[in-house]
């Protein structure tokens, strides 16, 4: 559905009737539901075949939303604020005991994000309220960046609020602010971005579920079985088989090559929509060529290696 009044009105509707909305943002498309409505929140864990134990990020219009979600919200809090929201910026918090466990994935703590981009803000607006969203997708599968991405998983199960594709294409970076600092994910703000402005971070490499939604081991992934290669190893490839995502290499051969940029931003905003169109090529596997071991591909290389692991 394309952006519209009248679109935002029927879409804050249905949340009002508890049922689910997807919708872009900045980072992902996600998948929309009132946060204090139980009934709609199952709904969405439902859809999604998500685990019960994997929390879903809570979206905000503006910083003074937040008493009403959290208890832990101090003045390191209000300096992320001003610096990153709106943004792609996860901040973890003592969840408010007005606010489901069900929503927060049975813990005690909740996710907070204001997004920027505006249809994400728009339908915030006319919803008048916290709207909690997981990517809208399959749980495990690639993260959707278009419209049609979710399309193409949900059908008519769903109504979607058409933004175009995400900007910046991998998920927000969620940091817990519970006690020290301390990333839980990686995405689209750096580590030395949140240093700047709070001083020292600890970063969490999580292979397993936290407080933060997408820190399995195994997530972001394709049907198709997908492994890491080195750039001498794709330049040598033969394999009529295989489908190749590649920056600088070429293969001799493949069933298809995909070309991303070499710049982590442009690759990250790219990635997704170039695994899902290699997921649908009917290949045997695919092989990504492994990016730069630097600190500025860190959120990239982490979505590589969790979409490649088995």
């Amino acid at each position: 559905v394309a952006p519209s009044k009248h679109a935002f009105g029927e879409a804050a509707h249905t949340l009002k009737r508890g049922g689910i909305v997807a919708f872009a943002t900045e980072t992902v498309y996600g998948l929309g539901c009132d946060t204090c409505n139980e009934d709609a929140i199952k709904k969405v864990y439902a859809l999604k075949d998500r685990p019960m134990n994997n929390p879903m990020i809570a979206h905000v219009l503006e910083v003074s939303w937040v008493r009403d979600i959290t208890t832990g919200w101090d003045k390191r809090c209000d300096v992320l604020a001003e610096n990153f929201w709106p943004g792609p910026l996860t901040i973890v918090l003592p969840r408010h005991k007005n606010i489901p466990k069900l929503a927060c994935g049975g813990l005690d703590t909740i996710a907070i994000r204001c997004p920027s981009h505006p249809v994400a803000r728009e339908l915030l607006e006319a919803f008048g309220g916290v709207i909690s969203a997981p990517s809208a997708n399959r749980s495990g599968y690639i993260s959707p960046t278009s419209a049609q991405h979710v399309q193409d998983e949900f059908q008519d199960e769903v109504t979607i609020l058409d933004g175009g594709a995400c900007e910046q294409g991998i998920e927000s970076t969620v940091i817990s602010m519970v006690e020290t600092p301390t990333i839980l994910r990686l995405g689209s703000v750096s580590q030395e971005e949140l240093e700047s402005v709070l001083g020292d971070v600890q970063h969490d490499h999580a292979v397993s579920q936290t407080s933060s939604p997408g820190t399995s081991m195994k997530h972001y992934s394709p049907n198709t079985p997908t492994q890491m290669c080195t750039s001498q190893e794709i330049v040598k490839m033969r394999d009529d088989q295989c489908v190749a995502i590649v920056m600088n290499s070429s293969p001799i051969r493949t069933k298809q090559t995909i070309h991303l940029p070499a710049t982590p931003q442009e690759y990250g905003a790219r990635l997704y929509a170039a695994l899902r169109e290699a997921d649908a090529c009917g290949a045997s596997r695919i092989v990504i060529e492994q990016p730069p071991a630097t600190r500025h591909w860190v959120a990239v290389n982490d979505r590589l290696f969790r979409c490649t692991s088995v």
